[in-house]
């Protein structure tokens, strides 16, 4: 009895339900389709602060050692802050200038991103093809690595930065098929909404609809209908 009266609720919205659906996915559709396909690749890269006492001339080398390691922890806590910053964006769009490569900062300040597990860093480039995505990782680790404690308020290098995975193929981002998806999982969720607002509004609509409605109001049974005229 349950389901055929929910089912009647959703036959009276049917609109509402076929419409919701169809509007929020062929709206997502049309937009993630006029979206260029871009690339990502990515590289592992093991960072640690670089010894002071590099000649191991110190009194106390396992201080310096010790030292090392805990600056590290600091470094790495700034490190997706450093790779998003324009100072950052600004180094490697002049590194890739130099090679005939122009790539705008602030473009480049969206594309790099750094992610940081224990003491390694995942750094991700996103551009327009993949030759461009390798470049810009490439030229990312190496102006991490020469310009290193710079970006803290020190002088040139001071970081070792060593290659874990090298820069892996570049894989497409976006494009037709991440549209459809999206668009697909947006329908479901309009379907979701549609269907809600309709036992909703059902839910509110105090409006006499019918014998089986009066009886369940009423507890009584209806013995006649008068016919509308």
């Amino acid at each position: 009895m349950q389901l055929r009266a929910y089912l009647s609720f959703l036959r009276r919205f049917w609109l509402i339900i076929l419409l919701l659906p169809l509007l929020t996915g062929g709206l997502s559709l049309g937009m993630g389709l006029r979206q260029p396909t871009r690339y990502q690749a990515g590289t592992r890269l093991m960072v640690a602060r670089s010894l002071v006492d590099t000649g191991h001339s110190a009194s106390l080398p396992d201080f310096n050692d010790s030292y090392s390691w805990t600056t590290t922890e600091f470094i790495l806590d700034d490190m997706p802050l450093v790779v998003s910053s324009t100072a950052f964006a600004q180094d490697v769009s002049a590194t890739l200038a130099t090679s005939g490569q122009d790539l705008p900062a602030a473009a480049i300040q969206g594309a790099l991103r750094a992610e940081v597990l224990h003491r390694s860093v995942y750094l991700s480039a996103v551009a327009d093809s993949p030759a461009q995505a390798l470049a810009l990782l490439g030229v990312a680790t190496e102006t991490l690595r020469a310009h290193g404690l710079r970006y803290w308020g020190r002088g040139e290098g001071g970081l070792d930065v060593t290659t874990l995975d090298p820069p892996s193929p570049a894989g497409s981002v976006g494009g037709p098929r991440a549209a459809l998806t999206s668009a697909a999982l947006r329908a479901a969720l309009g379907l979701a909404v549609a269907i809600g607002l309709a036992l909703l509004i059902t839910y509110l609509d105090d409006r006499l609809r019918g014998p089986a409605q009066a009886e369940q109001w009423l507890g009584v049974r209806v013995l006649a209908v008068i016919p509308k005229e």
